[in-house]
C-alpha cells in the first residue's frame, strides 16, 4: 500500500527530461517495430527495459506514462485500460478509453547519441570502455585508448605495433 501511495505522488503532469523522452521514444520505435514483425518476446522485453528505468524517475511524467500504457494494451489489454483509466482520473485525459488513443509514434531526433561508450582492448582481452564524443575521428579514438588508465598497465614496458579501430564499435591495442 505504502508503494503505491509512492507512485501516485511521484507521478506529475510535467513535461518529460530529455533523458526520459529518449527512454520513452526509444521504447515506443522498438515496440512499433516489434509488433510489426511479430517479435512479442522482444518487445515485452523493451517494455521491461522502460519499467526499469522509470522506476528510478523521481518524477514520473503523465505523458510519458500514458504513452507507455498505450504500448502495454496489445499484451495486458485489460490492465491498461485500468491504468489508463487511473491517469486519466486526476489528469486531463484525451480519450475516456483507451482503445480509441492513437499509437504513439517515436522521435528519431531524440535517439541521436552524444557519447559512444567504447570497448578498449589490449591484445584482444577487454582492459576498459571508453566514453567518446560519437563524431569522434579516429585519431581521437586511438588517443582516447591509448591514454585509458584501466589498460595502461597492460601496455607499460611494451611496443605499440598496431591499433585497430572499428569506428563506433571497438579499439583494439596490439603490443608485443
Amino acid at each position: 500500500m505504502l508503494e503505491i501511495l509512492k507512485l501516485n505522488h511521484a507521478i506529475k503532469d510535467v513535461p518529460a527530461t530529455p533523458a526520459q523522452l529518449k527512454t520513452l521514444h526509444a521504447t515506443i520505435k522498438k515496440v512499433t517495430e516489434d509488433l510489426d514483425g511479430m517479435r512479442f518476446n522482444t518487445a515485452i522485453s523493451a517494455m521491461m527495459v522502460f519499467v526499469n528505468e522509470a522506476i528510478a524517475w523521481e518524477t514520473k511524467p503523465v505523458s510519458a506514462l500514458r504513452d507507455f500504457v498505450i504500448l502495454l494494451a496489445p499484451f495486458a489489454p485489460h490492465i491498461a485500460e485500468e491504468l489508463w483509466a487511473k491517469l486519466g482520473s486526476s489528469f486531463v485525459i484525451r480519450h475516456s478509453s483507451l482503445s480509441y488513443a492513437a499509437w504513439p509514434t517515436f522521435d528519431a531526433s531524440l535517439l541521436i547519441e552524444d557519447t559512444l561508450e567504447i570497448p578498449v582492448q589490449v591484445n584482444g582481452k577487454l582492459r576498459d570502455v571508453i566514453k567518446v564524443a560519437a563524431n569522434a575521428d579516429n585519431a581521437t579514438l586511438e588517443a582516447a585508448a591509448l591514454a585509458s588508465e584501466k589498460a595502461k598497465p597492460f601496455m607499460d614496458g611494451k611496443t605499440v605495433r598496431k591499433i585497430i579501430v572499428v569506428p563506433k564499435k571497438l579499439i583494439n591495442i596490439v603490443v608485443g
